[in-house]
Order: structure tokens, then C-alpha cells, then sequence
């Protein structure tokens, strides 16, 4: 390919750049997933597109080469359809909950695949709880595919297992000091290439929901998307936002917050330390504590999306009596 060129096109600052056709983006990824890309032309696109942003046909062939690299897995038969949460952000102000989100899920009894980092110097991570709570890591196909099929708890796939090229450009952010599409692309990869499953979707701003939703509405997959807590894809016990489900490219509202008021104050955990997360997440699935109201709507509106039940007010008192209850 003649990156130069491709650097033209795409580096010329956010008002000028020209974006790329789907089939040339997906040629393009995949010479930067096989690290056939030089550095220098490398740090230059990774640049440029951090400044232009990626346009809807580029994150379609970026998905693309992307997927040709992830872990493939067999959905488990006779049971709910998976539920993928990508945990790629971890705590920095308030304790990390996706541990939490996922333990419930496999309770209620859907195999649940929770991919992600699973170290970053600067926050607690899903990966670093699990440990935690003595799950353990799964590093391969066979292993993976194993804890899901045994369906006794959240399956965690190591980044650098599912799609190792991505891992590589995943950790070119503390080289070059900012993040590249990499952070955007691994939020959306899924290990289930030809089943029908539901990932778990959060955005930054909320401005971004038509954004995302119009990407899964283009590849015809189903969703749940909302405003995520520090980046990752638990709802906010603090600060309840929209829940949107996306299925057979509708997308509809399932959760309006106006509706569900949080109560005032809630038992969560005193810091955010992987221990302390750890240990309250425990004692939350035990029962000891109540489930943050925010994360049983999020739990009710999985349940009615994936047709487990009719509506919230069902969901909710399912969920209270397999795991508030139980």
C-alpha cells in the first residue's frame, strides 16, 4: 500500500482530511494488525486518525480485519444467548462494577464473556478484581470455550489472548502517549463470529449513541447501548442514563431514567481497590448488600432485550428473587 498517500488523504487536520472507503480502511487495518505498517507511517496514521476521528465506512473495514484476528467461540446450546462486556477502562474515581454486572448475569443464568486489559497503571482494572474473586484468566480456545460451555461463572478473555495484533496496538498508547483507534475497536470485538449473542456498549458522550448505533445497526447485530461509568459498560449506580437495545436493526429505548428515580444513597464499595471491590462484590452477591437500583434496571433490561422476560417490572422481580433473595 502506499501510505504516504493514505497519510495525505487522512492527515490533513479535522476540517480537511478525506476519509477512506470501507475496502481500502479494511486493507489498511490489516497491514497494521500484521505489523507490516513502519513505524513512522504507523505513528502518522495513528495520529491522524485521532484527530479526524474515523468515519462510519472506515470503522466498518477497520471492524472488519479486526474480527479476522479474534478467538472464535461456539455459543453454548439450550441456554440464554451470550452476553459480551468489554472492560477496557477500569476504576479511576469510583470502584470498577463490570466484575459485579457479570457475576450477576451468569447467576441469572445467561455464559457471559467478559474481555478486556488486564493491567493499567493508572486504574483498577476488571481483570485485577477477577483475581480478586478467584477467577481465573482463560489464554485459550479450548480453555475458554471449556468455563463457558461449564457455564459456573464469567469467562475473562485476556485482550492479549483474544486478538493479540490488537493487544500490540492497544499498548502503543503509552508510547506515543494517547490512545488510537485500537480503543475503539476492541470495545466491539466479539468472540462469537456466526452466533447470535448481545454485547454490552458504552460511549463517552451522548452524542455518540446515534454514532454507535448506526455501526451496529450496519454489521446487524444486537446490542445494549448507554452512557458507561468511566468508560466501562456498567450502568452508574450515581447517575442513571439511557439504555438503548438494538436487535434485527431497530434500535429502541428500554431504559428512560426520568422513569426509575435512584434512591439517595446506596451501599457501594468504600474504595476502589480490587480487595475492597472484591469483597463487597462478594458479600453483594450473597446478599449482604442490596444490588446498586442501577444495575438491577441495567440486569432487567438485558433480561426483557434477550426475551428472558416481557417487560422491567417482570425483570426486576426475577432478579430479586435469584439474587437479592437468594
Amino acid at each position: 500500500m502506499d501510505y504516504s498517500n493514505i497519510i495525505k488523504e487522512v492527515g490533513r487536520g479535522k476540517h480537511h482530511a478525506r476519509d477512506l472507503d470501507p475496502s481500502t480502511a479494511k486493507e489498511l487495518y490489516r497491514a497494521i494488525l500484521a505489523g507490516q505498517v513502519p513505524d513512522l507511517e504507523l505513528g502518522g496514521l495513528l495520529i491522524a486518525f485521532r484527530i479526524k476521528g474515523e468515519a462510519e465506512g472506515e470503522m466498518l473495514g477497520f471492524y472488519e480485519a479486526m474480527q479476522e484476528q479474534v478467538m472464535a467461540l461456539q455459543a453454548p446450546a439450550d441456554m440464554p444467548p451470550p452476553i459480551v462486556i468489554p472492560s477496557y477502562n477500569g476504576a479511576r474515581k469510583q470502584a470498577n462494577l463490570t466484575p459485579l454486572l457479570a457475576l450477576a448475569l451468569a447467576r441469572l443464568g445467561f455464559p457471559v464473556v467478559v474481555h478486556g486489559v488486564t493491567e493499567d497503571p493508572n486504574r483498577v482494572t476488571s481483570a485485577e478484581i477477577f483475581h480478586e474473586l478467584g477467577i481465573a484468566p482463560q489464554l485459550s480456545v479450548l480453555a475458554a470455550q471449556s468455563a463457558l460451555v461449564m457455564g459456573s461463572g464469567p469467562v475473562f478473555i485476556p485482550v492479549a489472548q483474544l486478538c493479540p495484533p490488537l493487544d500490540t496496538q492497544l499498548t502503543l498508547r503509552w508510547r506515543m502517549g494517547v490512545r488510537n483507534s485500537a480503543h475503539t475497536l476492541a470495545k466491539l470485538a466479539t468472540p462469537f463470529h456466526h452466533h447470535m449473542h448481545w454485547r454490552l456498549s458504552s460511549v463517552s458522550h451522548p452524542e455518540y449513541i446515534t454514532r454507535v448505533g448506526a455501526f451496529f445497526r450496519a454489521i446487524n447485530s444486537s446490542a445494549l447501548l448507554m452512557n458507561g461509568t468511566e468508560g466501562e459498560t456498567y450502568a452508574n449506580p450515581q447517575r442513571l442514563t439511557r439504555i438503548f437495545g438494538l436487535h434485527q436493526g431497530e434500535q429502541r429505548l428500554l431504559l428512560d431514567p426520568q422513569l426509575y428515580p435512584l434512591p439517595p444513597l446506596e451501599s457501594l464499595p468504600a474504595a476502589r481497590d480490587a480487595v475492597t471491590t472484591a469483597r463487597w462484590t462478594e458479600a453483594c452477591m450473597r446478599g449482604e448488600f442490596a444490588l446498586p437500583q442501577a444495575i438491577r434496571l441495567q440486569l432487567a433490561c438485558i433480561l426483557t432485550a434477550t426475551g428472558q422476560t416481557c417487560d422491567i417490572a417482570l425483570a426486576l422481580d426475577y432478579i430479586d428473587r435469584i439474587i437479592s433473595r437468594s
